[in-house]
């Protein structure tokens, strides 16, 4: 079997993030069809190594699990861990990670980015949101410096992969979508929860406030239904007294929220990527409402899987359509299972990077 090593800052065997949902089902993946080293910088709990070793069947290893350190003093680190070891292909998840390249020894292995997003778009995007200084950024000139430097980068979603053509004016590109697992769940007829699912992401954040200021009173005086909202962004929210929601917090099973969702709704407005918690709604076969920025990388699925909707106004509509018309959240439901069992399995997403590693 060829031998690949993953790099990552990210912990993501918490699962309580787009990002860590990512990559805990590419390293899920791996693990069954190649020689799987997981390097994560930490910190990480005293036990995570065997932990993971015992569920994914491959290698983990932490380099400092107390504290942060230097980017220096992970790559020092990193170097004695892999001294006199080859690998077929290493894979960095992140281009701010991009770092761990100075450390590694020229022995021909692949250098694969898992980019995730396009950063010099995401920057743009938070200013353009006023939220500019929020997270690293980096102008589009760097970002295609670094990109130049690896042999292949994946992207997650269809528009990222014709950037990143663009950027580098090369076949560097791999597509390499999230995937998920389908699950039906019993369909009620009777609408009683609307879902919202996020991190402390500000994307996130600014998504649900703008929801509850401009849509959530016109919904909850109309119709007897709630609001239950999950995942660290609880933290961020203002609630201000509005009737019928609920702050639940991260709720460790998925499966646990969405048995109970009737509307999931998505109503992001800037960011970048593929958004994974639509992905996952639909992969439970739940009517979802988002927005065109939210449909970015499931362009496909639009009207047929999920609805869309730009402004508030078309938001409250679409959620009223959807109370009124069990019989359109039905087949929608459907349809949504349908389009990611086709498009967004585990083998479809992440078989053809199987073929970077010969």
């Amino acid at each position: 079997m060829k031998k690949v090593l993953l790099l990552t800052d990210v912990n993501f065997w918490e699962r309580s993030s787009g990002n860590r949902a990512r990559i805990y089902s590419l390293v899920e993946f791996l693990s069954k069809h190649v020689n799987l080293t997981v390097v994560n910088t930490g910190p990480a709990p005293e036990n995570i190594e065997s932990l993971l070793r015992t569920e994914f069947k491959s290698e983990f290893h932490v380099l400092e699990k107390i504290k942060y350190l230097n980017s220096n003093g992970y790559g020092r680190r990193l170097q004695k861990l892999l001294k006199n070891r080859q690998f077929d292909a290493i894979i960095i998840e992140y281009i701010h990670s991009s770092y761990f390249l100075n450390f590694l020894e020229d022995d021909g292995a692949k250098i694969i980015l898992d980019a995730h997003d396009i950063i010099s778009d995401r920057t743009r995007d938070f200013k353009q949101f006023n939220y500019q200084g929020a997270l690293y950024e980096m102008s589009e000139k760097t970002e295609i410096e670094i990109l130049n430097v690896y042999d292949h980068i994946i992207a997650i979603c269809e528009p990222d992969f014709e950037k990143i053509k663009k950027m580098t004016g090369s076949d560097k590109a791999r597509r390499g979508p999230h995937s998920a697992t389908t699950v039906l769940h019993p369909f009620r007829s009777c609408v009683k929860n609307i879902v919202f699912v996020a991190s402390a992401y500000l994307p996130n954040a600014d998504a649900i406030n703008l929801f509850l200021e401009n849509c959530w009173t016109t919904i909850s005086e109309k119709y007897d239904v709630h609001l239950n909202i999950y995942g660290s962004v609880c933290g961020l929210i203002k609630t201000n007294g509005y009737q019928q929601v609920s702050l639940n917090g991260f709720v460790p099973e998925i499966n646990d929220i969405y048995k109970e969702a009737d509307i999931v709704i998505n109503p992001v407005r800037f960011g970048a990527g593929l958004k994974i918690k639509n992905v996952e709604a639909l992969a439970n076969g739940i009517p979802l409402i988002t927005t065109p920025h939210g449909a970015r990388g499931l362009e496909a699925g639009i009207n047929d899987a999920f609805l869309i909707a730009d402004n508030p106004q078309e938001m409250i509509g679409a959620i009223e359509s959807l109370i009124s018309h069990p019989e359109i959240r039905r087949k929608l439901g459907k349809q949504a299972h349908e389009f990611i069992k086709d498009r967004f399995s585990p083998e479809k997403c992440f078989s053809p990077l199987l073929g970077l590693f010969k």
